[in-house]
């Protein structure tokens, strides 16, 4: 059985680098024929409040052939948290918006005899009347997965690459975490996969294989190091995960025909910066 994710699109109404990225990445996805592809967050390319972005975003993953579903990322609903990015938080209305586009925020999925869960990252620490149903939910993980595997996928990592890092800019909050692993610990997890840091690194937990999946819109490296990230391989692609006799294999894949890119060095990023609010001129950017 495969299962492939994809992550970090950054798709925009204004076209460019980052949708021309998702649709041959979409195109390589199809050629492998998976089973089901999961793509874990940043859909759309800053700002959770452009419909337009959601828009052309579900235009392009329509083109999945495999059954598929999406989570919510930070610019897809707003981020957690005393100082959001942009000042974008994490309200009712902005999750509303994303489920109008791309379905439920949380999903138990079958696939095969496994069960892929995903979930909101950006609910936690939230207090929205939202983050509270998905606890109630996760409390009934246990019934609704049953006996089955389970494969768990949000946008942010469950834990940091360093436990100074356990906030809601880069993972799960401190505050949440003890209560979200104990429940996680009820389930038969054999794989954990999230986006957010915008490159490839895999390690293991209880021996499940961890992994942090590359983007496909673009590298980060003008706006978060190693030392935010941690370690890991900073080219775009998707992750392959092979499942057999009860293994979680995962692998780096990528088509030769990605535009390898910072942020900072695609116009569509820039200008919706700019149009958030950013002044490119203060960190030596041009419009």
């Amino acid at each position: 059985m495969k299962i492939i994710q994809i992550t970090d699109t950054h798709i925009s109404h204004l076209g460019g680098t980052t949708n021309v990225n998702a649709e041959r990445a979409i195109r390589f996805i199809n050629a492998l024929e998976p089973d089901f592809v999961i793509h874990t967050g940043d859909v759309t390319i800053m700002d959770p409040d452009e419909d337009r972005d959601r828009a052309t975003a579900q235009e392009i993953l329509a083109g999945i052939a495999a059954p598929w579903r999406a989570l919510p990322g930070n610019h897809d609903v707003g981020e957690p948290g005393d100082s959001p990015f942009a000042d974008r938080a994490v309200t009712s209305e902005r999750v509303a918006a994303y489920r109008a586009h791309f379905g439920d925020d949380r999903f138990v999925e079958r696939v095969g005899e496994w069960a892929v869960v995903g979930f909101n990252s950006e609910l936690f620490g939230s207090g929205l009347p939202e983050e509270a149903e998905q606890w109630a939910w996760l409390e009934g993980l246990p019934e609704l997965v049953g006996p089955h595997p389970v494969l768990v996928f949000t946008h942010k990592p469950v834990r940091a690459p360093s436990p100074e890092l356990q906030n809601p800019h880069v993972a799960v909050g401190a505050e949440s975490l003890p209560r979200l692993e104990e429940l996680l610990a009820r389930l038969d997890v054999r794989g954990y996969g999230s986006g957010h840091l915008h490159h490839y690194a895999l390690t293991a937990r209880d021996g499940a294989p961890v992994v942090s999946a590359p983007a496909t819109a673009f590298t980060a490296g003008s706006s978060a190091g190693d030392e935010v990230t941690g370690p890991g391989l900073k080219q775009l692609g998707v992750v392959e995960y092979g499942i057999a006799d009860g293994v979680v294999t995962p692998r780096f894949r990528a088509p030769a025909d990605l535009v390898e890119a910072d942020l900072l060095e695609i116009a569509s990023v820039r200008e919706a910066l700019a149009a958030m609010g950013f002044d490119l001129a203060q960190i030596g950017v041009e419009a």
